[in-house]
């Protein structure tokens, strides 16, 4: 089986909503969706849930246009090759690190 399965949580939608709705959630998310694909276990865990996986992206300026970071959680099944997307929030402001455009986002 080629890739990863990626497919969203009923939680899911209500939390994309919270950020702005899926135009500005699938925009931000692109270079991790790219990545859950391929490879979701090369995300980091979370402590004590060991098939719960974060994601971050960085904060970025485009066109003086400030678009957040995001935190992504996701559940993965690696016997089925699914990741279910069940929550996406704006990150922390603490979180937050700016855009590098010579670093790869995943």
């Amino acid at each position: 089986m080629d890739g990863w399965n990626v497919t969203e949580d009923p939680s899911f939608e209500p939390s994309v909503i919270g950020c702005g709705g899926y135009a500005i959630v699938d925009e931000v998310l692109t270079a991790i969706d790219y990545a859950l694909h391929r490879n979701p276990l090369g995300f980091p865990s979370v402590p004590g849930m060991p098939n719960i996986r974060l994601a971050k992206t960085s904060l970025r300026i485009r066109d003086g246009f400030i678009i957040p970071a995001l935190t992504l959680r996701f559940w993965t099944d690696a016997h089925s090759r699914t990741v279910f997307k069940l929550y996406v929030e704006i990150s922390k402001p603490e979180e937050m690190k700016h855009w590098d455009d010579d670093e790869i986002p995943f």
